[in-house]
């Protein structure tokens, strides 16, 4: 099985790429990574899915324009997304959330506005 990422995508467009386990650890990792209790999911198609804080907005958590963007390529904007969210696959058969590839996670970032270093390909002597 090939490896699997999330995508962790704060308001002000610094960014992790995080290794996805699709089972047993989902809800522990999101609730880690976007710092809450509750949690929301929003569909953006059937292979990507982004993940926010419920409460975001009532918290006072900054409006995650990239987020935002990320959303508008899929549907209308009919609200902000507060704090940080994190982009995942979709489900599984099983139900359970399927991780990213390290392309499509670099291709969320890129249709973010967000620049991405190449990282060099490892030297051997």
């Amino acid at each position: 099985m090939s490896a699997a990422f999330a995508l962790v995508l704060r308001p002000d467009s610094s960014f992790d790429v995080i290794e996805w386990r699709s089972t047993g650890e989902t809800l522990s990792t999101l609730y880690r990574e976007i710092d809450c209790t509750s949690i929301a999911v929003v569909d953006l198609s059937s292979e990507v899915s982004m993940w926010l804080d419920d409460e975001g907005m009532l918290k006072n958590s900054p409006v995650n324009h990239p987020a935002m963007l990320l959303y508008s390529i899929s549907a209308p904007i009919h609200q902000a997304y507060h704090g940080t969210a994190v982009f995942t696959g979709g489900p599984d058969a099983r139900g359970n959330t399927k991780g990213l590839s390290l392309d499509r996670c670099h291709a969320l970032l890129k249709l973010a506005g967000i620049e991405v270093p190449k990282v060099p390909d490892l030297r051997t002597s």
